[in-house]
């Protein structure tokens, strides 16, 4: 039996399903958790389907259920667009019966006890696995359903930029399309702002570069507390205000986490693989845009160093 028809019948096996995703969720992990909740509830109506773990402001209209423990009696956990355990939103998935993770990340999972690990990096997106799903189990999908998981493709690929398989995503996205997702809204609620945002975006347009014109920020605490932001706007939201830049190949963003006391840097690149890097510091991601956990500031110095290092390779080799 192959991977796929495992996970139907695992799911088909189990009354409780509870599911799961990262912290600080993007509209991918969103998408693929909310939508995947979304299809088995119109599939299998007699079944009990949750959804748990923090929210912010690109979580669209997803709202979380707030569970007891005793639940998880029982049950079956799927976690989606995430295999590493520091990066899984509420714990408890430990408590479960049986755990499926289905991630298109290039990491390996570090959780135990996990039943099935579908891995897969020629998706897109983790919504793009959820959508494929779908159509291989003949799911019916409601407009709800296909915004999330639309809404989910779109933005993990930015707008169709990056793909590792194009032909792939683009069928599922036609694929998805059938069902009438409500592209105007979602569009609405992710690429329009109020202009007190936008305007706060200011603080966020000067950058440095390394030797070999390598984009960077670093995002203090006192930055962050001058912008009234949340940590995701600021981290995961302002580092493509470096991109588009024809003598930058890689633009990198470092952004401190008072919170949990790291810095997160997230990475991303045109035309070079930096995926290593990010591995190498204890993070992951996909072959152009990856991110990672990191200790302090001098461990910000040693990734630059590398990221710098991998510029001037690439500009050498492409002469």
């Amino acid at each position: 039996m192959n991977i796929k028809h495992e996970i139907k019948r695992m799911i088909e096996s189990y009354h409780t399903i509870i599911i799961h995703r990262h912290q600080r969720p993007d509209m991918d992990a969103i998408g693929s958790q909310y939508g995947l909740s979304l299809l088995l509830k119109e599939n299998y109506p007699n079944k009990e389907i949750y959804v748990v773990g923090d929210l912010n402001d690109m979580s669209y209209l997803a709202k979380m259920d707030d569970i007891k423990d005793d639940v998880y009696q029982d049950s079956l956990a799927i976690i989606t667009d995430v295999s590493v355990t520091r990066m899984i939103s509420d714990g408890r998935y430990q408590l479960a019966k049986d755990i499926i993770i289905i991630d298109h990340h290039q990491n390996d999972t570090d959780v135990s006890n996990v039943s099935i690990f579908y891995k897969d990096p020629s998706f897109a997106s983790a919504a793009e696995m959820i959508v494929d799903l779908a159509r291989t189990f003949e799911y019916k999908i409601t407009s709800e359903a296909a915004t999330y998981l639309y809404g989910g493709m779109v933005t993990d690929t930015g707008r169709f930029l990056y793909m590792a398989n194009p032909s792939q995503t683009f069928e599922l996205a036609s694929y998805i399309n059938q069902f009438q997702p409500d592209t105007q809204s979602f569009y609405d609620y992710i690429y329009t702002e109020p202009l007190k945002k936008r305007k706060t975006k200011q603080l966020f347009q000067n950058f440095e570069l390394t030797e070999n014109n390598v984009a960077y920020r670093k995002n203090d605490r006192s930055v962050i507390e001058e912008s009234g932001l949340d940590f995701q706007s600021i981290s995961r939201g302002m580092v493509n205000q470096m991109a588009g830049i024809i003598e930058v190949p890689i633009w990198v963003n470092f952004t401190e986490d008072v919170e949990n006391n790291v810095i997160v840097g997230e990475f991303r690149s045109r035309g070079i693989t930096i995926v290593d890097i990010a591995k190498k510091y204890g993070g992951g991601g996909h072959n152009n845009a990856c991110g990672a956990s990191l200790k302090d500031w001098d461990e910000v110095e040693l990734v630059l160093k590398d990221f710098d290092e991998r510029a001037k390779n690439y500009a050498k080799n492409t002469k």
